[in-house]
């Protein structure tokens, strides 16, 4: 697999936060949907994408909160800032470990 370009993804949280279809946000964003499909099983895609849903989701709408949100997205998807490892509920005890080796594997790759 190919490692898709993090700017792609970032241009992609908004239209996806705002309930655009996936085939849309490819087209806009130029990737196939499957690839848009795949960012949504992706953990920290979607663990991002969550949390620029819930910014803009607060009453009342506050621009700033969202665009913050999507800051800090960029940040960590492009690995610039802190890696987040998102272990979701149920998750067994083995999956657990290999989630957690990738996240300290990515934190290695970044030099953090």
């Amino acid at each position: 697999m190919t490692r898709t370009d993090p700017r792609k993804q970032v241009e992609a949280l908004l239209p996806l936060a705002a309930g655009k279809s996936q085939q849309a946000v490819a087209d806009d964003v130029g990737v196939h949907a499957s690839t848009i499909r795949a960012w949504l099983k992706n953990p920290v895609f979607a663990g991002e994408l969550a949390r620029v849903r819930e910014a803009a989701a607060r009453k009342p709408f506050d621009a700033d909160a969202v665009m913050a949100a999507v800051d800090e997205a960029e940040e960590r998807l492009r690995g610039r800032g802190p890696v987040v490892v998102v272990i979701p509920p149920g998750t067994s005890a083995s999956r657990r470990r290999q989630l957690l080796a990738q996240g300290i594997a990515r934190a290695l790759e970044a030099g953090k």
